[in-house]
């Protein structure tokens, strides 16, 4: 998914993050693509792991599957990889979406370095490296206690919100979806897709494919839940009759509104426009 990036207000807030915690923090698209990071280079100890092929593809399996963990559960997840270093890794989600992933470690949590270099022994016997070679370049891994990566954990996860609040990263089908979405609360009488391809200047595919990846329906399906909200608040805030309201919403046929808003809610029109104006 391509995105646009403010990096100049990214880099702040990740080398912010990097300043208190001496933690790299990793940013990567919904597509596992890396978007960016800080510091830009890995730790001496992941290079090293990268520079061998069965290494590097055990570490981008690591993180697919991380990457897969983070979206079924929406939540961050911190875990160790399978070099032992401690790491983080949680979704960017927006509207409910996850749009990319951003991950903090290269540290270790064990409790001193002489455990540490008895953990890098252990993985340099399991993929058959070269231990001399990988002692060398220990020293670049940052030990942490638990406490002190329990608290980066809940700083990165402020950092996230920030990100997200002040749109540093905007996926490029939500500029579209919102314009969408204006459109359609302006012209909800009338809207249609022939009528939203006009005023977008965009082709029924491409405008189904941005509905699709963005809210997992269709477009018409969407236009008709926008209009069926809409009814509902009319019905409960105005004194609009629910004939009225069904025209005032886009639903030229009376009958069809009354089937398709029980459907949605699972009690009707007429019922709702009742509850809140008895006397009408």
């Amino acid at each position: 998914m391509e995105m646009k990036i403010n990096f100049e207000k990214l880099d702040e807030i990740m080398q912010a993050f990097y300043s208190l915690t001496k933690i790299k923090i990793v940013i990567f698209d919904e597509d596992h693509n890396l978007i960016h990071s800080y510091p830009q280079y890995d730790c001496a100890f992941c290079r090293k792991m990268k520079s061998y092929v069965h290494t590097a593809e055990q570490c981008a399996k690591n993180d697919i599957k991380i990457f897969n963990e983070c979206k079924k559960t929406g939540n961050l997840i911190l875990y160790t990889c399978h070099a032992g270093l401690a790491e983080g890794c949680a979704p960017l989600k927006q509207g409910g979406r996850v749009m990319g992933y951003i991950m903090f470690g290269q540290i270790s949590d064990l409790p001193s370095r002489s455990t540490l270099y008895q953990n890098i022994s252990n993985v340099c016997r399991e993929y058959s490296l070269d231990e001399n070679q990988f002692m060398k370049v220990a020293k670049s891994i940052k030990l942490k206690s638990y406490n002190e990566i329990m608290a980066s954990a809940k700083i990165f996860e402020a950092c996230i919100s920030y990100i997200i609040l002040n749109e540093m990263l905007i996926p490029q089908f939500d500029r579209t979806m919102l314009e969408c979405e204006h459109y359609i609360a302006a012209h909800l009488d009338s809207v249609s897709v022939e009528s939203l391809c006009k005023h977008l200047n965009m082709s029924r595919t491409a405008l189904y494919d941005v509905f699709r990846n963005k809210t997992g329906q269709g477009v018409s399906t969407f236009i008709r839940n926008k209009r069926l909200e809409e009814a509902k608040r009319l019905l409960s805030e105005t004194k609009l009759s629910v004939s009225e309201v069904s025209l005032k919403c886009g639903f030229a046929d009376y009958n069809y509104f009354s089937k398709v808003f029980k459907k949605k809610f699972g009690y009707s029109a007429k019922s709702h426009k009742k509850a809140h104006y008895p006397s009408l």
